[in-house]
């Protein structure tokens, strides 16, 4: 299936071997009509189940993937070595395929297709994983590409920032179900959140789907068994926190 007008595209980012809430997610994907899939990266990490994790993203029709930090810590020691998660990656790598360590490796920091812009921290200066917070690096992301919508993960909370027609910039708290038109007189940032572990206070799996013909995107929370999941980590020997985050969305 081509990319093209008509497309309803599931966004999903930040998974973290979170097993549980990517089925979730994509379960519900196909019932609001996804056609196509994208992840915005940092597929490993934290969680209990790299290789059924990436197994499922590679099963997915038109999957478009771009590398994140914990991704690309699997090959670069010196991009995390925070202990826990330093460990937490090193685990990882022990339990993806070749195949699975090949599809990260190759992943591109950004992607572009049409109007739309794929990055996992931001589409300026993408390896150096800044957390999009604040308007000035909402400026150095537009800067860097053309595109009318820029699609980002890695803060692990969902977000919109659009600069108005006048130039001025905007940020606004996205609510779940309800589509978000995409003006063509605006240019938007759009961070989709968490999937495998959110970060608002939240225990609900965070994830999106951009409609390009109807130019709108559509934020959606999920709850998912969290508990699950956090029992699979301490099965694992992964640092406990790892589960505890999970259920109280920290």
């Amino acid at each position: 299936m081509g990319w093209g007008v008509g497309m309803r595209q599931a966004i999903v980012s930040d998974i973290h071997s979170n097993m549980e809430a990517l089925q979730t997610c994509l379960a519900h994907a196909r019932l609001q009509g996804a056609t196509h899939f994208a992840c915005l990266g940092d597929c490993v990490g934290y969680g209990a189940d790299p290789g059924p994790t990436l197994a499922l993203l590679m099963s997915l029709p038109d999957l478009l993937l771009v590398r994140g930090n914990h991704d690309e810590a699997l090959f670069n020691a010196k991009v995390i070595d925070v202990p826990g998660i330093r460990e937490s990656i090193d685990w990882a790598r022990d339990h993806l395929s070749p195949a699975q360590l090949d599809l990260l490796q190759q992943a591109p920091y950004v992607r572009q297709v049409g109007t739309v812009t794929y990055a996992h921290a931001s589409a300026y200066a993408p390896e150096q994983w800044e957390y999009l917070r604040h308007f000035e690096q909402i400026h150095d992301c537009l800067a860097a590409t053309d595109a009318h919508v820029t699609f980002i993960g890695h803060v692990h909370v969902p977000m919109v920032f659009y600069r108005a027609a006048d130039g001025s910039l905007h940020e606004f708290d996205p609510q779940p179900d309800a589509p978000i038109p995409l003006s063509s007189g605006c240019r938007y940032v759009v961070n989709v959140g968490s999937v495998g572990q959110p970060r608002d206070g939240k225990n609900t799996a965070s994830y999106a789907i951009y409609d390009d013909a109807a130019a709108e995107v559509t934020f959606f929370r999920l709850p998912y068994n969290y508990l699950a999941a956090g029992n699979k980590i301490l099965a694992a020997g992964l640092t406990p926190r790892f589960a505890e985050r999970l259920a109280d969305g920290s």
